[in-house]
């Protein structure tokens, strides 16, 4: 029988390994030429499942995401943006 392992959702800002805020991942994503505003980014952290930390900040609560799944999630959606437009080869 296999073992099943538990993956805990973070707690912490140091449990994600790459954590960016919404509008940091927005500002990067600009420079690809598939730009995404910071409530798009939120929307596929709700789609896909991503997990995120919440930290208190200056002007109230900040949620952080990794950078790395908000990265396979924009791909997944600029890809079928593409493959359905006259563009793709």
């Amino acid at each position: 029988m296999a073992a099943l392992q538990h993956h805990p959702r973070p707690e912490t800002l140091e449990d994600i390994e790459d954590p960016v805020t919404y509008n940091e991942a927005s500002a990067l994503l600009a420079r690809t030429g598939h730009d995404a505003r910071p409530d798009t980014i939120r929307r596929w952290v709700k789609e896909d499942g991503i997990d995120t930390v919440s930290v208190r900040g200056r002007t109230g609560f900040v949620r952080y995401a990794s950078w790395t799944d908000i990265l396979e999630a924009h791909y997944k959606r600029t890809a079928a943006r593409l493959r359905a437009s006259s563009n793709w080869p």
